[in-house]
């Protein structure tokens, strides 16, 4: 899925910065900075780039991902799956330790 985003030319984004970052801070929009209508950049907020950044590392956790599909079939069975937080806890300790 695509998520799109706002286009707005860099000479007026830096006319307009200071509201372009409450925007996409308290609004979660994504703004895509162009130079000569050619995306150049992209201003997303850090809650935003966190949250990819974590679904990355996930994904690339071959272990974690398996879990994931487990968890999805258990709970297509009606079974209960595992809670954000255990997943959440699970993941500092394979940080931590380097698994």
């Amino acid at each position: 899925m695509t998520i799109a985003a706002t286009p707005v030319p860099l000479s007026e984004a830096k006319a307009r910065l200071s509201e372009l970052a409450r925007r996409v801070r308290q609004q979660h929009e994504r703004i895509t900075l162009t130079r000569n209508g050619e995306a150049e950049a992209v201003l997303l907020s850090v809650d935003d780039l966190e949250g990819m950044e974590m679904t990355l590392e996930i994904l690339g956790d071959a272990e974690a991902v398996a879990r994931i599909s487990e968890s999805l079939a258990a709970l297509g069975r009606g079974e209960p799956g595992a809670d954000l937080a255990t997943v959440r806890q699970d993941l500092a300790r394979r940080r931590a330790t380097g698994a």
